[in-house]
């Protein structure tokens, strides 16, 4: 059957009145979700796994994938109009997003942030249609010293994304793969770091570390600061709106964060937080005004919108083809198939292609749709500015508060997230980074668990992670990238050497 009798199948698929309502349903629910403090996309898709056993396949998976595209992106919403990401993927949008809204340039940084993300989604979608066969081919070839090497490149990244103190930095992502350490050793499965708490023998979930430091830390800041966070909604729900000039002077960065998306959504395991934040080093070293990045530099929230957004259509291509989830969304994707007794590969090409198709074209449609749904909600989100900080606060907390339980249903996870606000307080009053910290604990276990695996699978030798040419090749661009974000202070430090 040529393709375009397959694309005609996947179109009347996505637009036969059931399938495309549970793909609305979904798509809102996933901004929402996005959207709302302390509650994750994943949280959701996982939470709306049952409902799809009484559903037909093709309807659980434009269900599960509206879910997915518009929770990628709800979560730069709240990062931008309060600087608490609701996903760990939108913490780069805090950086630059926030700042601009603060200037009373919300509608214009929303704006900014739906075009990008919109374009990288459905650049993604495309990607995931056409290309799907040939990208399987390269996944195919990836083994654990690949893995590894691809997570070291999103730990450097953390050289570009610092600010003028880069030791500060430095000591913050250290303090993040310190705490990633806590828990059972994935190799050898004896606790460690626990100090005689059985509660800290399951480790500190990333998400909870996240909760605590973005949204709690935030509540806390603006409880000492007593500010009037009512005022700030006015002054945010107005403001310049961005124009077609204001868009596509960001066109170099989106194309930068789509390409970059692209690639690093198609490796399994590596998910959109690694995405954004390597999007976001490349285009502080790439646009020419990097020394601005962190002030409201509309690049800055461009690059990483649209790299985390082209993760997903991306992520699923080792999903479908190969039958490796490459995120923890496309994990829950591929429960609902075997939910229904289907198993993704090559084979599923063949065996049933409309279900192919349809998931193709509805992830294509949904990026579109994404526009119209991330506008409503942003716009319902920006009354919440209305409300008095003390009711806002309490709203955030308790959202934090389920979000932080719901993760593992463990009590102590809820210690764990308040403890983190008061930290996430304490380094935001000494201007110490506490985006590097977050990426430890995410990136921390990642390189620990490839790193334990290829020295287990090739008699511990370290020299493979050099041998092998694509995890050489990682490494080197990961050096390349280290060498070229740390030129600019290495010269400074030599001209001042003489004197």
């Amino acid at each position: 059957m040529d393709l375009v009798s397959l694309l005609t199948q996947g179109i009347a698929g996505t637009f036969a009145p059931y399938n495309f309502a549970v793909m609305v349903i979904g798509l809102i629910v996933g901004v929402v979700a996005g959207a709302l403090p302390g509650i994750s996309f994943v949280n959701a898709m996982a939470m709306a796994l049952p409902f799809t056993y009484l559903m037909p396949p093709v309807a659980a998976m434009t269900f599960l994938g509206g879910i997915y595209v518009g929770g990628v992106f709800g979560g730069s919403i709240s990062a931008i109009l309060i600087n608490i990401p609701g996903t760990p993927a939108s913490l780069p949008s805090c950086w630059d997003g926030y700042p601009m809204s603060r200037r009373g340039e919300s509608g214009r940084a929303l704006a900014i942030a739906i075009t990008a993300s919109a374009v990288g989604g459905l650049m993604s979608a495309l990607l995931l249609t056409f290309g799907a066969p040939p990208f399987a081919r390269i996944a195919l070839t990836f083994d654990q010293p690949e893995f590894f090497a691809a997570t070291i490149l999103g730990i450097v990244s953390v050289v570009a994304i610092a600010k003028e103190d880069a030791w500060r930095s430095f000591l913050s992502l250290f303090m993040g793969l310190a705490v990633a350490t806590v828990g059972i050793d994935p190799l050898y499965g004896v606790a460690r770091f626990s100090f005689g708490v059985p509660a800290l023998e399951s480790g500190v979930n990333f998400v909870v570390v996240m909760i605590g430091l973005f949204a709690i830390g935030e509540v806390l800041d603006l409880i000492c600061q007593r500010q009037d966070q009512s005022a700030l909604g006015r002054r945010r729900d107005g403001g310049r709106r961005a124009g077609l000039a204001d868009l596509w002077s960001v066109k170099g960065s989106i194309a930068r964060g789509t390409g970059i998306g692209c690639m690093i959504g198609v490796i399994p395991g590596a998910g959109a937080t690694v995405g954004a934040v390597i999007a976001y080093g490349v285009e502080k070293q790439a646009s020419g005004q990097g020394d601005r990045f962190g002030t409201g530099v509309d690049a800055g929230l461009a690059a990483p919108e649209s790299a985390k957004n082209a993760t997903t259509g991306a992520a699923m291509i080792p999903l479908l083809t190969l039958g490796i989830p490459g995120s923890a969304a496309t994990a829950i994707m591929l429960a609902a198939l075997l939910i229904h007794g289907i198993n993704p590969g090559p084979l599923l090409f063949a065996t049933d292609p409309r279900l192919v198709y349809t998931v193709f074209v509805s992830m294509i449609v949904a990026n579109l749709l994404m526009i119209v749904a991330g506008v409503a909600v942003a716009r319902g989100f920006a009354q919440l500015m209305r409300i008095p900080p003390a009711v806002l606060g309490a709203f955030i907390v308790v959202l934090s508060v389920i979000g932080a339980f719901g993760v593992r249903n463990n009590i102590f996870d809820i210690h764990v997230c308040l403890a983190f606000g008061v930290a996430g307080l304490v380094m935001k009053r000494f201007d110490f980074p506490s985006a590097p910290l977050v990426l430890g604990v995410i990136l921390g276990p990642l390189a620990e668990r490839y790193f334990l695996t290829s020295l287990a699978n090739h008699d511990d030798r370290v020299s493979v992670f050099v041998t092998r040419p694509i995890s050489a090749t990682i490494l080197a661009m990961a050096l390349a990238f280290l060498a070229w974000a740390m030129w600019p202070r290495m010269t400074r430090l030599w001209r001042r050497a003489p004197a």
